[in-house]
C-alpha cells in the first residue's frame, strides 16, 4: 500500500528538531536559504510519514531517529538513526521502506511504500516508487512541442480550454514521477515517456496511462489535484504487497497538515 503526506512550509519545524548531526552538517553546507528550506521541508515530510507508518506498529520515535540518505543517483532512502539503532528488527523495517520526495513552492510531498531490503549492503530497495508535486501553471504549445509526445499533445488539443493548464501540469508531473521511479531523472529525453492522465470525475485520484521502454515491467500511475497543485505517483503494477492499477494511494490523515 502506498501512503503519502504533504507538509506546508508554514508548518515546518526548525532544523534542530528534525535533523541528526550528519544531516545538520549537510544542511549548513547548502549554498542558499531557499535550497536549505526546500531540503529541510522534504526531510520533514519523509520523516513524519515514516514515523506515522512505524507508529501504526507501536514504535514511538522522534524525527531524529530517521535519516534520509541520498543515493548516488540522487534518489532518497531512509535509514535508522539515534534511538532506532538499538532495535535490529526496527532497523530492518526502516531500511526496507521506499520513499519518493518532491517539493514545489510552499509544499513538500513524500510517498512511501514497503519494499524488500536488498541482500547487498548499501543497495536501494528492490521496489521502486516515484512521486511528484507541481504547481498548476500555464504551459503553452511551445513547452508541449519541446517536451511532450504526439499522443500527449493530442490529449491536450482535445481538452476543454479551462482544463488545459491542469492536464498539461499533470502530464509533466507524471513524467517527473515516472523518471524518479526509473531513477533516470531528467537526464533522459522526456519524450521517451508518454503519460496520459484520465480526467478525474470527482475530487480524488484518477489513473495515468504510462507508456515507456525505460522499464521492462508494467508501471501504473495516479494523479490528483491538491489545492493549486497536481500530485502524481508511479509504481510497479501487480507487484505483491502493493496496490493494483485500479486502487488509488492512501492518504495519511494522522499527520496531514
Amino acid at each position: 500500500m502506498i501512503h503519502w503526506l504533504i507538509v506546508e512550509r508554514r508548518n515546518c519545524p526548525p532544523p534542530q528538531c528534525v535533523l541528526g548531526p550528519e544531516e545538520r552538517a549537510y544542511y549548513k553546507d547548502l549554498h542558499t536559504e531557499k535550497r536549505q528550506q526546500d531540503w529541510l521541508l522534504g526531510r520533514v515530510a519523509a520523516k513524519r510519514l515514516v514515523l506515522w507508518h512505524l507508529g501504526r506498529r507501536g514504535a514511538a520515535l522522534p524525527l531524529t531517529a530517521i535519516r534520509v540518505i541520498g543515493d548516488p543517483d540522487g534518489a532518497p532512502r531512509v535509514a535508522p538513526a539515534g534511538l532506532a539503532l538499538a532495535d535490529p528488527a526496527l532497523c530492518a523495517e526502516i531500511s526496507a521502506l521506499c520513499i519518493s520526495i518532491s517539493h514545489t513552492e510552499d509544499h513538500s510531498l513524500c510517498a512511501l511504500i514497503t519494499g524488500t531490503q536488498s541482500t547487498i549492503r548499501n543497495l536501494p530497495s528492490a521496489i521502486s516508487l516515484g512521486a511528484d508535486i507541481e504547481q498548476i501553471t500555464s504551459r503553452g504549445q511551445g513547452f508541449a512541442s519541446a517536451y511532450y509526445t504526439s499522443a500527449e499533445m493530442a490529449l491536450l488539443d482535445s481538452a476543454p480550454i479551462e482544463r488545459y493548464d491542469m492536464l498539461s501540469t499533470a502530464i509533466w508531473s507524471a513524467k517527473e514521477a515516472l523518471l524518479k521511479f526509473t531513477r533516470h531523472g531528467l537526464r533522459v529525453d522526456t519524450r521517451t515517456v508518454t503519460c496520459l492522465p484520465v480526467p478525474p470525475e470527482r475530487d480524488g485520484w484518477a489513473p495515468v496511462a504510462i507508456i515507456t521502454e525505460l522499464t521492462g515491467a508494467p508501471v501504473v500511475g495516479w494523479w490528483r489535484v491538491y489545492g493549486d497543485c497536481v500530485i502524481t505517483i508511479a509504481a510497479h503494477a501487480g507487484r505483491t504487497g502493493t496496490m493494483g492499477a485500479e486502487t488509488p494511494p492512501d492518504s495519511c490523515p494522522a499527520c496531514s497538515d
